[in-house]
């Protein structure tokens, strides 16, 4: 009877191991390949309004967001770090894609408001930005962008410390349609346990 318990018991463990290296091949082959298609495209439409640098790489990314940062200079040489965050659209569910530029918590507003002139790239946000007189938070179908919001600085009527786009994922992530429905083919909890299974073993593996 013990040698019947420890043999199912290797059995199995066997098929246990060899489930756990085909999921995370296809984590890996499939999830991880076609997130990354997404999110690089993702990129390059969402440089309608803010120029990330080439050369910029995710700081962090998950299911749902995709974040960048980098730092700029100002034209007096200060230094100020910029955040950009997306919304990946992964899920089958979401329909709108929100874009934002931030500054960090502890960054210096007015550094944040010097550097946009260089990072924002849509015309209408920048006149926004640029004459309190002449905002227009309303939709541009040459951009693509449903609205915009500016997150003014407390007591300040010109300094903003954000400002945000909405997208339809279906008109910024046109390019990306095929990639989606790919992933919309599978159960959502089995795409997402893939995609953090590939992303818990990149963090384990990283130096």
């Amino acid at each position: 009877m013990k040698k019947f318990f420890l043999t199912s018991a290797g059995i199995l463990l066997t098929i246990l191991f060899i489930v756990f290296i085909v999921a995370l091949i296809i984590s890996f082959k499939f999830v991880k390949q076609t997130t990354d298609l997404i999110n690089a495209d993702l990129k390059n439409q969402l440089a309608r309004v803010v120029r990330i640098p080439k050369e910029s790489q995710p700081t962090h990314r998950n299911f749902e967001t995709t974040i960048y940062s980098w730092e700029m200079e100002t034209n007096q040489n200060e230094i100020t770090t910029v955040i950009f965050k997306h919304d990946t659209g992964f899920s089958r569910y979401q329909e709108k894609i929100v874009a934002s530029l931030e500054m960090e918590q502890v960054g210096d507003s007015s550094l944040f408001n010097k550097v946009l002139p260089a990072i924002v790239s849509d015309k209408q946000t920048l006149t926004s930005l640029a004459d309190i007189e002449k905002v227009n938070l309303g939709p541009n179908s040459t951009t693509g962008y449903n609205k915009v919001d500016l997150f003014r600085i407390e007591g300040s009527s010109e300094q903003v410390s954000k400002i945000s786009w909405e997208f339809n994922k279906d008109t910024i992530g046109k390019s990306s349609l095929p990639l989606y429905s790919k992933l919309s083919k599978y159960p959502q909890s089995l795409i997402k346990a893939l995609y953090w299974l590939q992303r818990a073993t990149l963090i384990l593996l990283s130096p």
